[in-house]
């Protein structure tokens, strides 16, 4: 089912991404995400590590870096996942351009630095990780410092790209002749071996 927060408004609306089931997929298999806070006289922005988990996107930091300081003091922040899949030649400069896919996530941070909070937080979140749960518990004292994230999503767009779904150019525009050279597989979990999820290696 498609959530309320998803919205298709933008100003190419041939781009807008609204496939719900292939979003959340997308969502489940990146592994990275840039996150902007508030912060004087420039936005402050970080790559994290990201766990979805519908409704929310779990993160953590450090209690005593910059990161951290910023989200005490204004909780609402913006999440951007991305994926290139190729470059695209057509003979005009202008059309030289990309496919790809895009989510863009508004939300607000609900934080804690309770421990037995953050090792629950971090136990939902490694099991994108290591479904296998293969691993020894989280200790007290790595928990004490962190900052565990249940970022909260109150609106979300996703754009996409494809010259397979017809995506060339603007409405209205002739359809550019482009040549298409995709990039190498990123780095996905999908990407990994299944040995990577092996309950038995450190037996």
């Amino acid at each position: 089912m498609t959530p309320t927060y998803l919205r298709d408004e933008m100003r190419r609306t041939d781009l807008a991404w609204t496939d719900w089931p292939a979003i959340e997929n997308f969502l489940k298999n990146e592994l990275i995400c840039r996150v902007a806070v508030h912060d004087e006289p420039y936005p402050y922005i970080t790559a994290q590590s990201f766990t979805f988990v519908g409704a929310a996107f779990l993160i953590h930091c450090s209690r005593f870096g910059k990161f951290a300081a910023a989200i005490r003091a204004n909780q609402h922040l913006t999440i951007e996942i991305d994926r290139p899949v190729a470059l695209l030649k057509a003979p005009k400069g202008q059309n030289t351009s990309l496919e790809y896919y895009s989510v863009i996530a508004r939300c607000r941070a609900q934080i804690t630095q309770v421990t037995g909070e953050v090792i629950a937080h971090q136990n939902q979140a490694l099991d994108k990780f290591r479904p296998e749960k293969d691993y020894t518990p989280i200790e007290d004292g790595a928990a004490s410092q962190i900052i565990a994230m249940r970022c909260v999503i109150d609106e979300m767009t996703a754009k996409k790209r494809i010259l397979a779904d017809g995506q060339y150019s603007p409405p209205g525009q002739p359809q550019a002749p482009y040549i298409r050279y995709p990039f190498a597989a990123g780095a996905t979990l999908s990407g990994l071996p299944e040995d990577a999820f092996d309950k038995n290696r450190f037996k």
